[in-house]
């Protein structure tokens, strides 16, 4: 709650100057502050789901047999969240992030296709782009 005040503080200040220099009705300040709790509880709710939804991948594929790298890149996609990077996935990509040659994160790709652990968007070629298989 705190954070969703600091992000609205310019809004928090202007009502509660309102309040206190009015006639001193505190029902706008009371609307200001349902308003962001109830953003702020949407937000946690939002942030819960996420981690069940991570969580939920990791019990899929937790077994998998997927090598270090693998779990590094498949983690930094999970952490970047549904949109993932922008673009999706590229094995150039890939490649700089599991610190691998191109036939490697090529071959690791295509692993973690076959595993179900990440979807092929559409496109081929140098294009080809992945993105986390959610389920």
């Amino acid at each position: 709650m705190a954070a969703s005040i600091m992000e609205n503080r310019a809004d928090y200040y202007l009502v509660l100057e309102r309040t206190q220099k009015g006639d001193l009705d505190i029902t706008e300040w009371l609307q200001w502050f349902v308003e962001v709790l109830k953003q702020s509880l949407e937000a946690a709710l939002d942030r819960i789901d996420f981690v069940l939804k991570k969580a939920r991948f990791w019990q899929r594929h937790g077994q998998d047999g997927l090598n270090p790298e693998q779990t590094k890149v498949l983690n930094r996609l999970l952490d970047a969240g549904p949109g993932g990077f922008e673009g999706g996935m590229s094995a150039a990509k890939y490649q700089s992030l599991a610190k691998v040659s191109k036939a490697t994160a090529t071959r690791h790709l295509r692993d973690l296709l076959e595993k179900n652990c990440i979807l092929k968007l559409e496109g081929g070629g140098r294009s080809t782009r992945y993105e986390i298989h959610w389920l």
